[in-house]
């Protein structure tokens, strides 16, 4: 391989902690292993899952030191010997459980790993767009549909609206035909009409609930999808109507939660985790999604890669409505160069 030996610029954390604990290093460019791939990393987005890993909330399942990053769109840079059906130069999207959890993640400049992760990416579809939706649509694909069971007749319910899950779940709702109240930020609800929210309720005061009986003919939601950890757990069960579901996407910062049996019992309620991935072939068909335009990626900010601590701090105290987007900052040094540039030796 070309790269054999050579180095490569990544984030990497010896221990969990504070966003301080990612470091800008200079590690050597992985090798791919047997079923694997080397790419060239184009783009890769700050997800809560890193947030979670790197503070200690979830477990990282390797040894230390580790690179976080579940996500990735970039070009195929070489190929194990025993992989076939890809090309080096293929334009490529990854996201999965095990990157940046089980294996060495995407905050990095190259990555090695397995070839039956990789989907390929649309020619329509541009590297930072695609991972600025890609896992939160996939997540929230998962969140709704597989686990929600999400129906045309639904009347959904959306809090945390305007993170990155909260408005993918408001543009699948909408594709999908079922009506959506997004709970959000008041300075949101514009953005939230956009992409398809038919009602936008503020999230403030104590009378949501109410807002919601209100909104839905006093019905209540037949699904709500929990997504912001910050939230109110029980206020969110008191929003079903009977035989509602409750979907929690996004681990929860105060685990525990008072539920009432008997409305549980009496309601025919349900409650329902979201840990887990879509199919390859449902990937797929979401980036297709994107790159024709009936999902739309949201971008809040793109930063270098080696402002990963700032992008952290940012995601924890300020997050924006979208995505913040990593990219290499070799791959942004070159943007910026004409293309006839010749370096002066």
């Amino acid at each position: 391989m070309a790269l054999s030996g050579k180095s490569m610029r990544a984030i990497i954390m010896e221990n969990i902690g504070r966003p301080r604990v990612l470091k800008v290093s200079r590690i050597r460019v992985p090798t791919p292993g047997p079923g694997q791939v080397l790419v060239k990393i184009h783009a890769t987005s700050v997800n809560p899952k890193d947030l979670d890993l790197r503070s200690g909330r979830l477990i990282i399942r390797k040894p230390m030191p580790h690179i976080l990053g579940a996500d990735l769109a970039g070009e195929i840079e070489a190929i194990a010997d025993d992989v076939k059906g890809w090309e080096v130069r293929a334009r490529v999207f990854a996201c999965s459980e095990a990157l940046g959890g089980e294996i060495n993640g995407t905050y990095a400049e190259f990555c090695a790993l397995p070839a039956d992760q990789l989907i390929a990416l649309p020619e329509e579809l541009d590297f930072q767009s695609a991972v600025a939706a890609g896992a939160s649509f996939a997540d929230a694909r998962f969140a709704l549909v597989n686990n929600g069971k999400l129906k045309k007749t639904d009347m959904l319910v959306i809090r945390g609206a305007a993170s990155a899950l909260g408005a993918s779940a408001v543009q699948i709702a909408r594709a999908r035909g079922a009506k959506v109240i997004a709970i959000s930020e008041g300075k949101y609800a514009a953005k939230l009409q956009e992409i398809g929210a038919d009602i936008v309720l503020e999230d403030a005061g104590d009378d949501l609930v109410r807002q919601v009986k209100v909104a839905t003919d006093e019905r209540g939601a037949s699904l709500v999808l929990h997504c912001n950890d910050r939230l109110n757990l029980e206020e969110s069960l008191e929003m079903l109507g009977s035989g509602g579901r409750l979907v929690i996407a996004g681990a929860l910062r105060k685990p525990q939660a008072r539920l009432d049996a008997m409305d549980l019992y009496l309601k025919n309620l349900s409650i329902h985790g979201s840990n887990g991935a879509i199919k390859p072939k449902e990937l797929e068909t979401m980036l297709k999604n994107l790159a024709d335009g009936t999902y739309k990626p949201l971008v809040d900010e793109v930063m270098p890669l080696s402002r990963a601590q700032k992008a952290h701090r940012k995601s924890e105290k300020e997050p924006g409505f979208g995505k913040i987007v990593l990219v290499p900052d070799s791959i942004l040094e070159a943007a910026e160069k004409p293309s006839n540039w010749i370096p002066i030796e």
